[in-house]
């Protein structure tokens, strides 16, 4: 009997564990990359060097495998954000995706701002604004301290920003539009609380939220008004009640999109000024960045990427294997140090010997000249440490800032984001 097989979009270290666990269901893997040194290229059962937001060439090379009795059944991606490209491979073949309609609202956040006013979904005040000259306008009439300007259309936090002080508009509004692929701008209200990433599973009505950790940004202050996150702690320390009304959110939110089948990436804040669950926005696929792929199934035991798979080649997901089987602590930070050329990095035998710390992963490599940061793609490096209590996550999280440093430039910095200087 054929095996079915599963085309991934994207050869990157973000798509590696979607490529590993389709492999690791007996599954088939076509996967496309326009870059040829892509890691995952070489991991694949067939793959091609494939731009994949050129649709008509992915779709040709589908098509050439299906004549030469590869049985191709669906399509998926992890960490990109793109349905819309999901939807034109899917359409073409009948597979199962997230429709035009709802690839179309949760990649242009001023859409999914309206969809959700008109479904009485909670949200920050929003307007998209064409003239910067109005910004300030928006900000008296919402009486609050900060409101975030950001493109409609980017993810990363690239071009996203928060404005603090009514001088720094113009600059703020000029970056968020050079940001954008449509040039278009949104600003709204800064909601203050508790961040929540989320991931939710959606198949005819029924649900799933194995994702559910508290992001870290209160060691990112410094970084204004840019927006960076330090990573998250999973499973959440918020009471069970709030958690419940996050779910019943986001289930809303599903309905509101009209995500029949699939996943749901959720940013949520716990307002302390409104005392309501808000949704800053969603996206209508599975999460990069080690959520996914190490923090639920390094806390939990579930591999909710294997459901997302099975979602896509049509096969009725198990959510049983939902459901925790350990509750570890887990915790994933990033390492940020100035601009210059990184010379060396010290202290990686401390990392690699640490029975907690189950990941290590760097951005650049010795003789790269660093940027300066400003959106989470650019962050230098990656480490995830696994426990049993927060407080020994944490006191280890903070050895590996004391012990880990990099030569910048011939000078020596803690890769700590406390420390870092915008």
């Amino acid at each position: 009997m054929k095996k079915k097989a599963l085309l991934i979009l994207g050869a990157s270290n973000d798509q590696l564990f979607l490529l590993q666990t389709a492999k690791n269901m007996g599954l088939q893997t076509v996967v496309v990359d326009a870059n040829p040194n892509a890691v995952g290229l070489d991991e694949a059962d067939y793959s091609q060097a494939i731009d994949f937001s050129k649709t008509q060439e992915v779709i040709a090379y589908v098509k050439q495998l299906i004549s030469q009795g590869v049985m191709l059944s669906g399509v998926l991606t992890m960490g990109s954000d793109i349905p819309h490209l999901l939807a034109i491979i899917a359409q073409e073949f009948g597979w199962i995706s997230p429709s035009f309609e709802t690839a179309n609202i949760t990649t242009n956040k001023f859409l999914m701002k309206e969809c959700f006013r008109e479904n009485d979904i909670p949200i920050p005040n929003y307007a998209l604004i064409e003239n910067p000259d109005t910004i300030l306008s928006y900000w008296e009439e919402w009486n609050t301290k900060s409101i975030i300007i950001k493109p409609v259309d980017a993810a990363g936090s690239r071009g996203v920003s928060i404005c603090q002080d009514p001088t720094q508009i113009f600059t703020l509004y000029t970056h968020a539009k050079e940001n954008s692929k449509t040039k278009q701008v949104i600003i709204e209200e800064f909601i203050e609380g508790s961040q929540i990433s989320t991931e939710t599973i959606v198949y005819n009505g029924r649900y799933a939220h194995p994702g559910f950790a508290d992001r870290v940004y209160e060691d990112t202050l410094n970084f204004h008004p840019y927006i960076m996150e330090n990573g998250g702690w999973q499973p959440s320390g918020l009471d069970a009640s709030v958690q419940k009304e996050v779910c019943a959110l986001l289930e809303k939110i599903a309905q509101a999109i009209k995500l029949k089948k699939g996943v749901i990436k959720g940013d949520i804040v716990y307002s302390t000024k409104y005392k309501k669950a808000m949704v800053i926005e969603v996206a209508s696929r599975l999460s990069g960045g080690d959520f996914s792929a190490s923090l639920v199934p390094l806390a939990h035991d579930i591999n909710y990427v294997q459901t997302a798979i099975e979602i896509a080649i049509n096969k009725t997901p198990n959510f049983k294997k939902l459901t925790k089987k350990t509750n570890y602590i887990v915790a994933n930070r990033y390492f940020f140090i100035p601009q210059g050329k990184l010379e060396e990095i010290v202290g990686l035998a401390f990392i690699h010997n640490h029975p907690n710390i189950e990941k290590l992963e760097f951005n650049y490599s010795i003789g790269d000249i660093i940027p300066k940061i400003q959106n989470h793609g650019q962050r230098i490096g990656v480490f995830i440490v696994k426990a049993e209590s927060r407080e020994k996550v944490q006191d280890i999280i903070n050895l590996v800032y004391e012990r880990v440093t990099f030569i910048v430039d011939k000078k020596t910095h803690s890769g700590n984001p406390h420390f870092y200087k915008v």
